[in-house]
């Protein structure tokens, strides 16, 4: 037989304590219904719909509560005693605490997790995703993992603490270690020595080992980062010249454009012609333009005079017209003159054909007579026809009277009548005397013969007496009849 004990609150009590009324005998019990019944502060609720969302599904499927689409039907609710609907009450306050505060505490586990990047090694990596639906205690609060983390080895290219080290970082560890390996304490002392270290068969074991291996996925491959390392670390040369081209291009577009100049003119002229060939010919026309504008004079003259035919072509072809129209008058006359007597016919026309008139001048009028010879011996007629129609009197004169006389010859027989007769005329008298005198008597008469007579009289009419008397032989009769001889 049950003893029944007396709850010591009376129905009155209760009543009262329900609807807040003050001055209840039970007085702690008051202020917790007092605080339960409170409508919530501000922050109270935030990530409520969160928080029973993980609750409703960690449940059992048969608890969880019914669909929002199936509402159940209404049942009358039995008459329970004064004591049990109090509890009921308070349990609903106290759950409704509970999910305030679990969505607080979720919504500071997520702001936590996005703060930065996970490490791949953290220990937290085989909990369950968010919104998997698998949660359980340990999703309510992190678990400290600093003890974990400084026990796991690092992944590539992250410290200890997981943090991501950059390129230059981890090049200066790399060498630190193979300095270590090879018992060079002093090796990375200069430029020259992370060279040497760097070169250093040593690296290859030393990539092996973390951190410093994120360089093979950083640099594509552990031919490559050697000379990677050494753009990283600004390096005046390269650490082994021989694999500089299995440096992807996109590292090599970026790193050589942000070089400074000195450095940017060791890296290029230690390489061999054939490596810089093809790092020159991978670079886009931005990289490029970039480049020959930040190297000085004398170091693009290396660099271009280095270059074979078909390299040069390229990459004079591929910089914009203004970039070749800086770069060639300031070269050295040496580097100017091995650049314009390497480039292929076609390509010196198509160069020096789109030059301003100030600097195609500059251009030719810098070359020694027989590097111009080789210049103009083979250019294409239209090119020929365009570039000496750009030149000014003074400097047409100042070209064609450098010439050699074959040369010269060749170059006016390859022009069409019009435009032999516009260059002729264009001629000072000076330099036009120079012209005909230095061409052969048979030369000077077919040239004559090709041009309108009116044209030919008027071009003659310009020349001393003693010039024309000398030219009498070599004149076609028609055109001597009109000459005051």
């Amino acid at each position: 037989m049950r003893t029944r004990h007396s709850t010591g609150l009376t129905r009155r009590d209760a009543e009262q304590l329900l609807n807040g009324a003050a001055g209840s005998s039970a007085d702690h019990l008051g202020q917790v219904l007092s605080a339960a019944a409170a409508s919530a502060r501000e922050g109270e609720l935030a990530g409520e719909q969160t928080a029973l969302a993980a609750f409703e599904a960690s449940l059992p499927f048969e608890a969880r509560p019914l669909s929002h689409r199936a509402t159940p039907r209404k049942r009358k609710m039995p008459n329970l005693p004064l004591l049990n609907l109090l509890s009921m009450k308070a349990v609903t306050w106290s759950l409704a605490g509970l999910v305030a505060a679990g969505g607080a505490a979720t919504a500071g586990t997520v702001a936590f997790s996005n703060s930065g990047p996970t490490p791949a090694n953290n220990v937290n990596a085989g909990s369950p995703a968010a919104g998997s639906g698998d949660t359980g205690p340990a999703a309510a609060a992190p678990a400290d993992t600093s003890a974990a983390n400084s026990a796991t080895p690092a992944t590539p290219g992250t410290a200890s603490g997981g943090a991501p080290l950059t390129a230059a970082q981890l090049c200066t560890d790399l060498t630190s270690r193979v300095a270590s390996t090879i018992g060079d304490a002093g090796g990375a002392a200069d430029a020259a020595g992370l060279a040497q270290l760097l070169a250093n068969p040593a690296v290859t074991a030393v990539l092996s080992t973390a951190p410093v291996n994120g360089l093979l996925e950083m640099a594509g491959n552990a031919t490559a980062v050697p000379d990677y390392c050494g753009l990283v670390l600004a390096l005046p040369a390269v650490p082994v010249p021989n694999t500089f081209t299995q440096v992807p291009t996109s590292l090599l577009n970026q790193a050589l454009t942000t070089l400074p100049a000195a450095d940017l003119a060791g890296v290029l002229n230690s390489l061999p012609a054939g490596e810089l060939s093809q790092t020159l010919g991978e670079l886009s026309p931005t990289s490029l333009t970039s480049v020959f504008a930040t190297l000085p004079a004398a170091a693009a003259g290396n660099v271009l005079s280095t270059l074979p035919a078909g390299s040069l072509g390229g990459v004079l072809t591929a910089l914009p017209v203004n970039s070749v129209a800086s770069l060639l008058p300031s070269l050295p006359t040496s580097d100017l003159t091995d650049v314009m007597t390497t480039l292929p016919n076609a390509q010196t026309g198509t160069v020096l054909s789109e030059l301003p008139a100030a600097d195609l001048t500059q251009v030719l009028t810098a070359l020694p007579s027989s590097a111009l010879g080789n210049v103009f011996t083979g250019l294409p007629t239209s090119d020929l026809t365009q570039i000496l129609a750009a030149l000014p009197s003074s400097a047409l004169g100042n070209v064609l009277t450098a010439l050699p006389a074959p040369t010269l010859g060749n170059v006016l027989t390859q022009l069409p009548a019009g435009n032999l007769g516009s260059v002729l005329s264009a001629l000072p008298a000076t330099d036009l005397s120079g012209v005909l005198t230095t061409l052969p008597s048979a030369t000077v008469g077919s040239l004559m013969s090709s041009l309108p007579t009116s044209t030919a009289t008027r071009i003659l009419g310009k020349l001393p007496a003693s010039v024309l008397n000398g030219l009498q032989g070599a004149l076609p009769s028609p055109i001597l009849s009109t000459l005051p001889l």
